[in-house]
């Protein structure tokens, strides 16, 4: 029974990664932005659920993703932007652009990041697929799409397919906050006890 719950796990782990990668940065249509919005600014937990979590940290022009930190003005990360939209484009370790994608308020309660794998949309929808086979000698390696020149009506299509795979951005300060209010009205509940029982 330990042995079924640990493989599915293994699949639900895996079969989240943004497999999915680009020749170019994307959406293709939209232009480079020189800074990032400060609606999408803060510093998040991506909720992934069963997941182990991860932090992403936005400035200005920056962010830091797994660790990694990237800025506008280097060759390995561009951003863009389109109406409640913010794109980042890292380069990864093949060259290649891999896209997170960020949902703004007020069309959800959180920000979400939506994650574009092979699990919610057909590759077999585009003309110019390579495959980077996974690493058979890498546990932890899985196969990845590589996109070529995709047009405005097929990101729409990766865009709308990629929201079957989000996960809630909870800001950190406003849990921060939350706690400091939490603590603040438990501090006040006690001080009144105290001066009820001064009082009798």
């Amino acid at each position: 029974m330990q042995k079924i719950s640990l493989f599915t796990l293994l699949v639900i782990l895996f079969t989240s990664c943004s497999d999915i990668l680009f020749t170019s940065p994307q959406p293709s249509f939209a232009k480079n932005s020189s800074d990032i919005s400060e609606d999408f600014q803060g510093k998040f937990n991506v909720d992934r659920g069963l997941y182990p979590s991860d932090t992403l940290n936005i400035t200005d022009n920056t962010i830091t993703f797994n660790g990694i930190d990237y800025t506008i003005s280097d060759d390995n990360f561009v951003v863009k932007s389109w109406g409640n939209y913010l794109f980042l484009n890292l380069k990864d370790s093949t060259q290649k652009w891999q896209l997170l994608t960020i949902l703004s308020a007020p069309h959800s309660l959180n920000n979400t990041l939506l994650e574009m794998n092979s699990s919610t949309i057909d590759v077999g929808r585009f003309n110019n697929v390579d495959t980077i086979a996974a690493d058979t000698t890498n546990p932890n390696s899985y196969t990845k799409y590589i996109l070529n020149e995709v047009n405005t009506l097929q990101f729409h299509y990766l865009l709308r397919m990629s929201s079957k795979s989000q996960f809630d951005l909870i800001r950190l300060e406003e849990v921060i906050a939350v706690e400091e209010e939490i603590e603040d009205e438990e501090s006040l509940e006690s001080d009144i006890e105290e001066n009820l029982t001064t009082e009798e």
